[in-house]
């Protein structure tokens, strides 16, 4: 499918569409931020609502989101970012932050693909042991996640619907 049909249907896209990303979110306490404020909205809308700092789009390409804390916490002992250049500068000792990219690439004419990438940097050894641990629990989860989405936004893509 074109690409920009796939970034159409990557902004339309909602995490907790489907019934375990739904029930994982809420298990996380993601449900509940993200149903603060106005409902509804883009996916960068929808993240940021769960916490996380939009830190770049390029329209029609890409989106990255960062989020920092001990995530190994019940509460996720998420830190505030107000922006790219805060995001940029957060090192507290025993914190993580996390990077999150969506990028829709176009492999051939009227063909995409959407990938995701997501990259990790611990402050001091303890946060490093505390997040591995963290990280040995929730992967499978985490990657549940990933894959509905994936899934989803290509439904939507073939689909070829805007709505929800």
């Amino acid at each position: 499918m074109p690409r920009e049909r796939a970034w159409e249907a990557l902004l339309g896209h909602d995490l907790a569409a489907s019934a375990p990303s739904k029930l994982l979110l809420a298990l996380r306490g993601y449900g509940l931020r993200a149903r603060r404020g106005n409902a509804g909205g883009t996916i960068a809308d929808r993240l940021q609502r769960f916490g996380f700092t939009k830190l770049n789009e390029v329209s029609g390409e890409e989106l990255v989101f960062g989020l920092a804390g001990r995530f190994w916490r019940f509460d996720g002992g998420l830190r505030r970012i107000a922006d790219p250049a805060t995001f940029r500068a957060f090192a507290e000792d025993g914190c993580v932050k996390t990077a999150w990219n969506l990028r829709v690439v176009e492999t051939g004419p009227a063909k995409s693909l959407l990938t995701t990438e997501t990259r990790v940097k611990c402050f001091g050894p303890s946060a490093r042991r505390k997040f591995r641990l963290y990280w040995a629990l929730i992967a499978s989860f985490s990657g549940a996640i990933r894959m509905g989405l994936l899934r989803g936004v290509k439904r939507r893509a073939e689909l070829g619907r805007e709505g929800t």
